[in-house]
């Protein structure tokens, strides 16, 4: 039997639950990370008196770090192994965070926020490919889902503990606590993380067969006396050109479109729901609520995705979601002009529709490549949408400048989610899939 088969077809282990949590984990780091600049932005800018265009750089200086970390480093995963880089990644993330508690100037603060930045992006797509590795037929849907509920869990946490820490210690305190919390990850990653057996049978590298078999029996599964044949054996030119040419040419399209419209429509909708809110006619306290219920939401959602994609198949799941979430932004568009109870509940909805797409497209993305090219084109992916999370806050700006209502623009997002419903219906069938990868590498 396939190495894989017995894999996609065991029931998940121990240790792939406890590998699932700590990817959780990771992700919750990443959510705090995304938003620790938001929680402080006021604080620092009050510091260092800067000006507007010195905060949006600030602001966005992690953000253009993430898409050079998904697509130009991650890639790296596919060379050095999984289990490396995530362990490089966190050191990485640890350092820069307890470097920018330290920051004396402005300057520095935007080049430890980029550095940062740039192992996050590494981070993000590295951890869905290991968690999709790791997980079964059965379960992968689900597992990856949950990994994907890490970042605004992280995000609503982070928050509500910055915000006690800020007030009695100063801004410099959240980044101390983020340094804290990722140094105490990196024993976790090194004792309970193996190396990915996809990786391992693919790259051959020394003491391949004792590595493969040290990670087998991890996830209880028996030695091997020997590895396989390789049924083939790629030799790359380049990552780049292998997922942007033959038959992962489309795919890579299409998935990276799908994702650079759903992060648009998301950082859209989680920058703006909490303003529009106030500028309604409610309190501040009222924005504030409705960005809770806007993370409860896209918390919600992410579970609800994860629920039908283990029971149906996801590329429809994921498509009906996009709908789903398309609808959500019209009934938010046209919340602002009743209640307030009426205006929190879309507010959640809109967090609902926005986010459960996101956790379909981590689940189903790694599942199109072989492992060979696996963390080099989820990079890409992920990178992809991480430029229309950088795009879509200034396209807003731009628009709302030129007359636009920011309600007007939940119409405007309504045309891209019902897109990416319609793109998602294009992909074909994936290559990891149960009951086994047949295109990977069997065993004899």
């Amino acid at each position: 039997m396939h190495i894989k088969d017995r894999i996609e077809e065991a029931r998940m282990s121990p240790r792939q639950v406890a590998i699932i949590a700590i990817c959780t984990m990771l992700y919750m780091i990443d959510g705090f990370d995304v938003l620790v600049m938001a929680f402080t932005a006021s604080h620092v800018e009050a510091e260092w008196g800067l000006n507007g265009a010195q905060l949006g750089y600030l602001l966005s200086a992690a953000l253009v770090g993430m898409a050079v970390g998904s697509i130009f480093v991650s890639t790296v995963a596919d060379i050095i192994g999984r289990q490396k880089t995530l362990l490089i990644g966190v050191c990485i993330v640890a350092l820069g965070m307890l470097a920018s508690f330290f920051a004396p100037s402005y300057a520095v603060l935007v080049a430890l926020r980029f550095v940062t930045g740039i192992a996050i992006g590494t981070l993000q797509a590295t951890i869905n490919v290991f968690a999709s590795e790791f997980s079964n037929a059965k379960r992968r849907s689900t597992a990856l889902a949950i990994v994907s509920i890490g970042q605004p869990i992280g995000g609503v946490l982070g928050g509500i503990v910055t915000g006690v820490l800020i007030s009695q210690y100063g801004w410099r305190s959240a980044f101390m606590f983020g340094a804290v919390v990722t140094f105490l990850m990196i024993p976790l990653v090194m004792k309970v993380f193996p190396e990915s057996v996809d990786y391992l049978l693919v790259r051959r590298p020394a003491g391949a067969l004792e590595r493969v078999n040290r990670s087998l029996r991890a996830i209880g599964q028996p030695a091997v006396d020997v590895l396989p044949e390789r049924v083939h054996q790629q030799h790359h030119k380049s990552r780049f050109a292998d997922i942007l040419t033959g038959y992962n040419a489309r795919r890579t399209i299409l998935l990276a479109l799908a994702y650079f419209i759903l992060m648009a429509s998301f950082y859209f909708a989680n920058s703006w729901t909490p303003k529009l809110i106030t500028a309604s006619g409610f309190s501040a306290q009222d924005g504030i609520n409705a960005g809770i219920l806007f993370s409860v939401g896209a918390i919600v959602g992410a579970v609800m995705l994860g629920l039908f994609g283990a029971r149906f198949p996801m590329r429809k799941v994921l498509a009906v979601f996009f709908v789903i979430g398309a609808a959500t932004f019209v009934v938010f568009a046209n919340s602002t002009t009743g209640s307030l109870g009426w205006a929190l509940f879309a507010a959640a909805l809109v967090g609902f529709g926005s986010n459960a797409p996101i956790a379909g497209m981590l689940a189903i993305s790694p599942t199109y490549y072989t492992s060979d090219v696996r963390g080099t084109a989820l990079g890409l992916v992920i990178g992809m949408g991480r430029v229309g999370a950088i795009v879509s806050p200034i396209l807003a700006g731009a628009l709302i400048d030129g007359g636009w209502t920011p309600g007007d623009l939940y119409f405007l997002f309504v045309i891209p989610m019902a897109l990416g419903a319609v793109v998602i219906s294009l992909l074909g069938k994936p290559v990891l899939r149960g009951p086994a990868a047949k295109a990977d590498i069997p065993v004899h």
